[in-house]
């Protein structure tokens, strides 16, 4: 069924939402853009009044949304830096992903972030800077693969994956038939939880990120098999004008001879602390 034209102005965080965990999220991105709002303004393009810029993003813990501590996660303080360097002031708003997308594609003056790029996806976006690339594999709880993850017997297993993502569609091409979506990785980790599902299937950051948000310890867990790996981006509404393209991937290129890119890729596992990154290849959130 088509979905429904989306109003003007964005929406608020997603409905189900707790009212105090939605407080911590205004306080927390409010905190971080007044740190670094005397040398973002220095550094503006143009100088003057921060324009808005709506960023819609799912709640991956603790990759972009607040740990527990009042504090965005390592993406979401490089992306309010960027809009700083920007000149943006940037309004960030929770969703499933697969709303979050569908706000990219069709709303006005939007960003979101992360998102795979991929043929399918190559017009429905303005593709801005690349933000690192990731790696996607199969995880259970140890207490269920002792011996770790049998590939055949998990395609033979109930696996569960992120809904509007591509995860989908790799494990569908591996042979894998019991394949269910959920709205996000809170869902995913319940489910895992209760036994209705004996596996999951995801971006390896995002996956960590919300283990330890749920108050698990991730060495409970164990990775099995990687079918593909994706370059992630922030992306744009196709309304956004080339000069604010031009302008935030200028922003994008200082804060990588700066050396803030490599330290986010370092604060989320993909580097270590004198390395590099890997190269992208198909798949994808």
């Amino acid at each position: 069924m088509a979905a429904a034209p989306l109003p003007p102005t964005l929406p608020g965080p997603r409905p189900h939402s707790h009212p105090h965990a939605r407080q911590r999220r205004r306080s927390a991105w409010a905190a971080a853009l007044q740190l670094g709002l005397a040398c973002g303004l220095a550094l503006a393009l143009p100088a003057g009044t921060a324009r808005a810029m709506e960023l819609v993003s799912a709640d991956f813990p603790s990759l972009i949304s607040p740990q527990g501590r009042d504090a965005p996660g390592p993406l979401g303080e490089f992306l309010v830096l960027l809009c700083e360097r920007t000149g943006w002031d940037l309004h960030p708003h929770f969703y499933p992903f697969a709303r979050a997308t569908l706000m990219a594609r069709t709303g006005r003056q939007v960003l979101m972030a992360p998102l795979a790029r991929t043929p399918e996806r190559e017009g429905q976006y303005r593709w801005l800077v690349p933000l690192y690339t990731q790696r996607y594999a199969l995880m259970g709880l140890r207490s269920r693969w002792p011996k770790g993850i049998d590939e055949a017997l998990a395609r033979q297993s109930k696996v569960l994956t992120l809904r509007g993502a591509l995860s989908t569609e790799s494990l569908q091409k591996q042979g894998y038939r019991q394949v269910s979506q959920e709205p996000d990785y809170e869902q995913i980790l319940r489910r895992m939880g209760d036994g209705s599902a004996t596996l999951l299937y995801g971006a390896i950051p995002a996956v960590i990120g919300a283990i330890r948000a749920a108050g698990q310890d991730p060495r409970d867990w164990v990775e099995g098999p990687s079918y593909d790996q994706s370059e992630i981006w922030l992306v744009g509404s196709p309304d956004l004008q080339e000069r604010q393209v031009q302008a935030l991937q200028e922003a994008y290129e200082r804060l990588k001879r700066e050396g803030d890119h490599q330290r986010l890729l370092q604060r989320i596992g993909l580097v270590p602390a004198n390395g590099t990154g890997t190269g992208s290849g198909p798949g994808g959130l």
